[in-house]
């Protein structure tokens, strides 16, 4: 049943069963709208469908390597498809709901700001009648297109084959051993929950800018994201990231309704410019006392934002004087429920059988796997009195050496990347969320082009332990250099550490002068880690 497209990695069967815990319930909540949408009585359907179909979005590509590529591409664009359609009917009723709302509200407060009858109606009345007429017509023609998507998907049988996949991928669950949950899946919720965190947080710095109305947006879309994908890893978690999920819905909440002015500010905008230019007839255009009507609107839609911009400054003021955000991280390597943790410490043997079955996946590299962990070896061993880094580095550092080219199975393009995805998800690899994740960013970084150091998961390593990272991904980067052409002509190496520089003679019976070059270009690392300059030869 499973899929391995080109760029991706192998679905294990713990990510197997996971996906099997999200995805139906997501698909279900899709599906038993359909009929409420189509009679469109209650635009509570919509909403439903609308968030359900947005939820299985964002859901799949987490569980993308679980399914055949042509069937996972057909199904994300039917649910695009529906998405758009729905997401454009959802928001016409939303603007329907507000103006209905909002009429009675301003014809309440003209009523009691002027209780004498010779005050009139409310000078708002005119401009919201004439936008509701414009949009109770808009969302008729959308209904159109909803029933028409709707059709198209019921007709593709996309819905029937993914109940189909599903029902298929239940069946290897039942053997499912204990450690393939908590090997796999916490690194890569990890890595996606503090990515997508990162994402969101990159717009801090518009946060106090009024009128970053671009960026407000983007950030609002990050936040969505961020929340949806907290959903789908909750369960991974104590107390299933509830209250951090509260606190990004709310930053959602406040900076859609501020999205919400906006597109009134927009439309309306837009409105009284092409009204500039043209001659007042026909039914269908706004009078003068209509346009009169529209910059009052405006101008009210304009202070609304105002007050909702700093109700959002203050609020993301708060979270982050609490330090929610690190409370979060800490979260995601500490609050595993225990199904998620390894119940035991993994030995030095077993790790080096599992990386040894791993690298064979690839037997074109093997040599070079075994080359290149024997002379990161002798570095490590020659500069124990500098880096003074345990055993257990060492071991690590040995992993690293025997995955780092394993990504070349899904072809000779950012193969450092994959070999990086493939160590941080492999769950016959025994080790948790930390020796993980520092076995994959040094695998990561052998290419001297990498830096690791604004990697998410980097990002979430003590500070102590994104030194050593540093250390074993820099004599990784050198020992791959001296066998770069994969020849295993470097036998052995020899680092001699001086005051200010650490001399490493290499021992070969041929010309391995392209192999010295490429270790001393990849030396920047190293010099900065070590602080003395690397001299090969």
């Amino acid at each position: 049943m499973t899929g391995v497209p080109e760029g991706f990695l192998p679905c294990g069967i713990g990510l197997s069963c996971f996906s099997l815990q999200r995805l139906p319930p997501l698909l279900d909540a899709f599906e038993k709208e359909i009929e409420g949408v189509r009679k469109a009585k209650d635009i509570e359907f919509i909403h439903r469908m609308r968030v359900a179909s947005r939820r299985l979005r964002a859901a799949m590509p987490l569980f993308r390597a679980c399914f055949p590529q042509k069937l996972y591409s057909r199904w994300m664009q039917e649910i695009a498809t529906i998405t758009r359609a729905l997401g454009d009917a959802r928001d016409t009723d939303v603007q329907i709901a507000f103006l209905t709302k909002h009429r009675k509200k301003s014809a309440a407060a003209w009523a009691a700001r002027h209780p004498s009858a010779d005050a009139g109606p409310d000078p708002l009345e005119p401009a919201i009648a004439y936008l509701l007429n414009d949009l109770a017509g808009r969302r008729k023609r959308l209904q159109v297109r909803v029933l028409s998507a709707l059709d198209r998907l019921e007709k593709n049988g996309a819905i029937a084959e993914m109940h189909a996949a599903f029902a298929l991928q239940a069946g290897g669950c039942r053997r499912a051993p204990v450690q393939s949950l908590s090997y796999g899946i916490p690194t890569i919720a990890a890595l996606r929950i503090e990515s997508r965190l990162a994402t969101m947080r990159s717009f801090e710095p518009w946060v106090a800018h009024p009128d970053a109305v671009a960026e407000h947006h983007a950030m609002r879309i990050a936040a969505k994201k961020l929340r949806y994908t907290m959903e789908v890893y909750g369960p991974v978690y104590r107390r299933e990231l509830k209250k951090p999920h509260a606190r990004v819905k709310k930053v959602q909440e406040i900076l859609g309704d501020l999205h919400d002015c906006d597109v009134w500010i927009d439309q309306v905008t837009r409105l009284l410019l092409r009204e500039r230019s043209r001659f007042r007839s026909g039914n269908r255009r706004p009078d003068t006392a209509t346009l009169a009507s529209l910059r009052l609107f405006l101008q009210d839609r304009e202070r609304e934002r105002i007050l909702l911009h700093r109700r959002f400054m203050r609020y993301w003021q708060s979270l982050e004087g609490r330090k929610i955000w690190d409370g979060l991280r800490l979260t995601l390597y500490r609050g595993r429920k225990n199904r998620f943790i390894p119940v035991r410490k993994v030995q030095e043997k077993e790790l080096r059988t599992a990386c040894e079955a791993i690298a064979v996946t690839w037997p074109e590299g093997l040599v070079h796997h075994r080359t290149v962990t024997r002379l990161s070896l002798m570095i490590f061993d020659s500069l124990t009195s500098v880096h003074k880094l345990s055993r257990k580095d060492r071991c690590l550092l040995e992993s690293a050496g025997m995955l780092h080219d394993i990504g070349w199975l899904g072809g000779t393009k950012r193969h450092n990347i994959q070999s990086g995805r493939r160590i941080f998800s492999d769950e016959s690899l025994p080790l948790d969320i930390e020796d993980r994740s520092a076995v994959g960013l040094v695998a990561m970084a052998h290419r001297g082009k990498v830096q690791i150091d604004s990697h998410p998961l980097f990002l979430l390593l003590a500070p102590e332990y994104r030194e050593r990272v540093l250390i074993l991904a820099a004599i990784l980067r050198v020992a791959d250099g001296l066998d770069v052409l994969h020849s295993g002509a470097v036998q052995e190496v020899h680092c001699i550490p001086g005051n200010g520089e650490i001399i490493c003679d290499v021992v070969s019976p041929g010309d391995v002068t392209p192999e010295m070059e490429r270790a001393r270009s990849r030396s920047g690392l190293f010099t900065r880690m070590f602080g003395r300059e690397l001299v090969i030869r």
